[in-house]
């Protein structure tokens, strides 16, 4: 196995790494507030329901209001999860595409380098992780607008105090 094969490997998992990290820090904030319906709602409004479920005394009002934002935040997010694994296809079949033959024991003999493809389908996946994570901050602030001044104050509490806990 020479260097090139090592690069390719490495290259894998760094890609998977980031992947598995974006996706571990948007579920350490569920972690650290409780709470899957649905595994590509995500752990942050679970999370922020159980909060509100377990701590909060909400009106008719409120408990709609925020079903609302509810709804559109799972729509938002379940579209961004389908644009990240749309993404996560085409990089994989690029990556193909570029090792000789398709197999990742010829990587060991070529010199091998992310295609333009390949490169676009990284960043698409970025573009996602991103996205998600706005999504989920614009979550957790419209819930929060929803909520009485008192309310806020404990809601915040517990947001910061999660954000403490979770690992970087």
């Amino acid at each position: 196995m020479n260097a090139t094969f090592w690069r390719g490997l490495i290259l894998t998992l760094l890609i998977a790494g980031a992947a598995g990290f974006a996706g571990a820090k948007l579920g350490a904030m569920g972690g650290q507030l409780n709470g899957p319906q649905l595994a590509s709602q995500g752990s942050v409004r679970q999370a922020v329901d159980s909060l509100l479920q377990r701590e909060f005394k909400l009106t008719a009002a409120q408990q709609q209001q925020i079903q609302r934002i509810d709804d559109h935040f799972t729509q938002d997010h379940n579209h961004i999860w389908s644009d990240i694994n749309n993404a996560n296809a085409r990089l994989a079949s690029a990556v193909a595409t570029d090792l000789p033959n398709g197999k990742l024991e010829s990587a060991a003999t070529s010199d091998m380098m992310l295609s333009p493809d390949a490169k676009t389908a990284v960043q698409d996946i970025q573009d996602g992780v991103g996205r998600l994570h706005t999504e989920s901050i614009l979550y957790v602030l419209q819930v929060r607008e929803v909520l009485t001044p008192e309310q806020r104050n404990n809601f915040d509490e517990h947001v910061i105090m999660a954000l403490m806990r979770s690992p970087p």
